[in-house]
């Protein structure tokens, strides 16, 4: 099976437009400014992310403990088993986040713009 020349283009288009879409969605580097901590989807702290502090929340497995520091975020004690929040390393980026599913806690960076309302229900 030969390769044709509008298989060509079409791949270059596809390709284009994947690149595109990481462009908008993935490789966005926007500047965070806060740490947002949620325990089974509510909100338990807000903090800054200039500031540096170890935060204890507890989740239905047991506690864990994020660390706030030096602009970075992340997870250095968890209850859980794999420990794959721990090995996500620092968050510092707006949209960003590190999560421990088995104790549901999220720990999320967020940028200095409020992307606003998202819905208005009367």
């Amino acid at each position: 099976m030969r390769i044709t020349r509008g298989d060509k283009i079409l791949i270059a288009c596809l390709f284009a437009l994947n690149l595109a879409l990481f462009a908008q969605m993935g490789f966005s580097k926007k500047a965070g400014s806060w740490v947002v901590i949620e325990v089974d989807h509510k909100e338990v702290e807000r903090l800054p992310l200039s500031q540096n502090k170890v935060v204890h929340v507890t989740g239905p497995i047991g506690e864990t403990e994020v660390e706030i520091k030096d602009g970075k975020a992340r997870v250095i004690k968890s209850p859980c088993s794999r420990k794959l929040c721990i090995k996500s390393g620092y968050i510092q980026y707006a949209d960003r986040f590190a999560a421990c599913l088995p104790n549901r806690v999220v720990v999320r960076v967020i940028g200095s713009m409020d992307r606003g309302i998202d819905a208005v229900l009367s």
